[in-house]
């Protein structure tokens, strides 16, 4: 049986259901009043006065501004706790690769190895909805292409064998509740997405919840 602290190893900086973050709201286009312009013109061999009238509109429209280095590392780490919750909850049958759209170095590798082991012994996650994450800072390096970020967990998933049980309940494997913080390891790679190389722990691990409201 794995320890009760396996699922804390894995899931702190590694496991999450979580949405994306978004600072750059969407501008309306905004369009200009119309313009009328009229224009009298008249010929000598009449009396009355030719009126003609012509209407020109103008838009103008106001692009939606690039979002800030913060709110990308932000969105990182949301794609990478979203992707490794999802593969979690496909286990047995998550295809590990998947993970390196968020993820690299050793925290990738160290991942992956776990995933690939779960699968093997035909494990999955069940009760995602008790996981949060908050990201409680970002902090971003002089050089623009690293940071660092402080993320809270709270994890009271469980991982379970499913179906191994008597009338094919599934087995539980580890159902402990664990929360704590890690220093998250994000670096801008040359494809221009920001990526986590590690995660360690800040801290210790507790059995209740002490993330902040996120």
């Amino acid at each position: 049986m794995i320890g009760t602290t396996a699922l804390l190893l894995l899931a702190i900086g590694v496991v999450a259901c979580a949405d994306g973050s978004d600072s750059s709201p969407s501008t309306p286009s905004v369009t200009a009043p119309s313009i009328v312009t009229t224009t009298s013109s008249s010929t000598s061999n009449s009396t009355s006065s030719i009126t003609s009238t012509s209407t020109s509109t103008t838009s103008t429209t106001t692009s939606e501004p690039p979002a800030s280095p913060e709110a990308d590392v932000r969105a990182a780490i949301a794609l990478a706790q979203q992707t490794f919750s999802d593969c979690l909850v496909a286990m047995p049958r998550c295809d590990p690769s998947t993970l390196d759209v968020a993820r690299a170095g050793a925290l990738l590798e160290r991942n992956v190895a776990r995933v690939s082991e779960w699968n093997g012994a035909g494990y999955t996650v069940r009760n995602r909805d008790q996981f949060r994450y908050v990201i409680e800072a970002v902090t971003l390096n002089p050089d623009g292409r690293t940071a660092s970020a402080t993320v809270c967990i709270a994890d009271g998933s469980d991982l379970v064998n499913p179906g191994a049980g008597p009338g094919g309940a599934d087995v539980i494997i580890d159902d402990s509740y664990t929360s704590g913080r890690s220093a998250w390891d994000m670096r801008l790679d040359p494809d221009g997405r920001w990526r986590a190389y590690d995660a360690p722990a800040v801290g210790p691990t507790e059995s209740s919840d002490v993330c902040p409201a996120g």
